[in-house]
């Protein structure tokens, strides 16, 4: 069966974001665009719970359980494994702590932020299932050509995830996999065995300004925004 899928999003449960949203409101809205599954991560916190599988459930969405720990200081996606910061803060935690199952993705790896994997992944890639692909690119600046090109180089499944913070990134990016059943054992062997495709498009920021901006005052805006986006990416690097 083809499932619509999305392994990284946030709401107002999450201590570490100012979120609008609730779990309830984003899992209805996952709902209202026809998602199968949803994993919803908030940072260092694990708040599923039986009452918000169940709401998923009665909409037809399967609610994988996660959460996006800080590993050795560096975002990771955990899903439907124990959580504890106090107990999974290094790599090799993590490394034993798979024996017993869940799956790890590699969220926005190569983007230049101190949060992000980057050399981490390298160095610890025997415990990632998968890399993200996220929606936060445009045509003319996007972090994910490296991880698509490294996840390709080492035969690892590549899935797409909206890392949603505001309810329209929702369904910018996200994975159609190909799951013999709606459980997380079929959603997870066919990430694994990299029956998944990513569905994406760049991001278009001034459409959410067109009418509110002459068009020539808002092409200059984006220009300068981009300009300085890249010198703060080349000083970075």
């Amino acid at each position: 069966m083809l499932l619509k899928a999305d392994f990284h999003t946030h709401c107002r449960e999450d201590p570490h974001d100012f979120i609008r949203y609730t779990a309830v409101e984003l899992i209805a809205e996952a709902a209202r665009q026809g998602y199968d599954v949803l994993a919803i991560t908030c940072h260092n916190k694990r708040i599923h719970t039986e009452e918000l599988q169940k709401r998923a459930a009665d909409l037809g969405i399967l609610l994988i359980p996660g959460v996006e720990a800080a590993i050795e200081s560096k975002h990771t996606l955990l899903l439907d494994m124990p959580y504890s910061r106090f107990k999974v803060r290094r790599f090799s935690h993590l490394r034993r702590m798979k024996r017993d199952g869940g799956l790890v993705i590699a969220p926005h790896p190569f983007f230049p932020a101190p949060k992000c994997l980057n050399s981490k992944l390298r160095e610890n890639l025997d415990v990632f299932d998968a890399i993200e692909f996220s929606h936060m690119y445009t045509q003319t600046i996007d972090f994910n050509r490296k991880a698509v090109e490294y996840a390709r180089r080492m035969d690892i499944p590549l899935v797409g995830n909206s890392d949603t913070h505001r309810l329209w990134q929702l369904g910018t990016t996200y994975t159609l996999l190909e799951a013999e059943a709606l459980t997380i054992e079929a959603v997870f062997a066919a990430i694994r065995a990299g029956r998944t495709r990513v569905v994406t498009a760049p991001l278009k920021p001034l459409d959410k300004l067109r009418g509110l901006i002459p068009k020539r005052t808002l092409h200059e805006v984006w220009t300068r925004a981009l300009e300085r986006a890249a010198a703060t990416i080349t000083r970075a690097s």
